[in-house]
């Protein structure tokens, strides 16, 4: 009878073994899963807390405005960590009334501090720059004057990439990019026109550079076919203001994948300089938010459409 029993219960321990491996890897799963990048923008002469040197605590961020000239700096406890670029320049982006400063905040090398991603521009040409933190301060990694940056894989299980590249004309060229010991190295992906919805992008910049005169030629592939009249009269009202709008740069980002870690929604971003066609010396700054959704049964062309969009304020 005692065998019966203890028997018993190495049943049970066996049991509860396999539970305990079977949680663990559960926990594992979704500690990784909410370990995903962070996103976050912020503009003009703002702050933004973030934990940037690993310890758990909330560091600030801010963006110093300074005439025509923005610096930043964060602040760790009670230092202040300045920013240089490569150039060993203090100024990181020109001030525009008409080209807004973008900061993202996006932990691209899964280690628990994220690195500060800044878009916009100097003397009206788009710069990029990326800043990490190492070795007790912060270095600018990363340079250049394109004026397309996107994120992928973000929202899965796979390793974050970088997406930097220029709209020039009616083309869009990409370059990939992985974060690996401190460095972005450049990596071949096979793409084609439809990757991340560049094509439909690229349609959609055509038509609203070519208003007034391009609303009657709207592409209407490139629009999901559920999209309300409301999201649609955007650009007949971009229209009526009679304006001649300039491509300035864009930001992309998945929202959401599949099971299978598949793209299921994109967001873009574009900023569109405005000039008044009755006064030129009237000019705006237009962002542009719009969400584009796989359409199965397009593959080949426009595969991803814009199902919303809606103007920032």
């Amino acid at each position: 009878m005692k065998f019966r029993i203890i028997f018993l219960k190495k049943k049970y321990i066996y049991f509860f073994i396999l539970l305990l491996i079977f949680i663990s890897a559960v926990i594992i799963f979704i500690v990784s899963r909410s370990s995903s990048p962070s996103f976050n923008t912020i503009s003009n002469n703002k702050k933004i807390k973030a934990d940037f040197n690993g310890d758990g605590k909330d560091d600030i961020l801010s963006i110093v405005r300074n005439e025509n000239k923005y610096s930043m700096k964060v602040m760790i406890g009670d230092k202040s960590f300045n920013f240089q670029t490569d150039r060993n320049s203090p100024t990181i982006e020109s001030y525009s009334p008409y080209w807004p400063i973008r900061v993202i905040l996006m932990d691209v090398s899964r280690n628990k501090i994220p690195e500060i991603f800044v878009q916009g521009s100097i003397a009206n040409k788009p710069v990029q720059r990326v800043f990490t933190f190492n070795n007790n301060k912060f270095d600018n990694i990363f340079s250049n004057y394109n004026n397309i940056l996107g994120f992928i894989d973000c929202k899965n299980n796979k390793t974050p990439k970088v997406i930097s590249g220029k709209l020039q004309g009616d083309s869009m060229t990409l370059s990939n990019y992985i974060f690996l010991n401190y460095k972005f190295k450049n990596y071949n992906y096979e793409s084609d026109s439809t990757f991340m919805g560049k094509d439909t992008i690229c349609a959609f910049i055509k038509l609203i550079q070519g208003l007034p005169q391009s609303e009657s030629y709207k592409p209407k592939d490139i629009f999901y076919s559920s999209i309300s009249s409301e999201n649609m009269s955007l650009i007949g009202n971009m229209s009526g203001e009679n304006n001649s709008y300039v491509f300035q740069d864009a930001l992309f980002m998945e929202t959401k994948c599949d099971t299978n870690g598949n793209t299921s929604e994109l967001s873009w971003t574009l900023n569109f300089k405005a000039i008044s066609n009755t006064d030129t010396n009237i000019v705006k700054n237009y962002t542009l938010n719009l969400a584009l959704i796989p359409d199965k049964s397009s593959e080949k062309k426009y595969h991803f459409k814009i199902a919303s969009m809606y103007k920032a304020k």
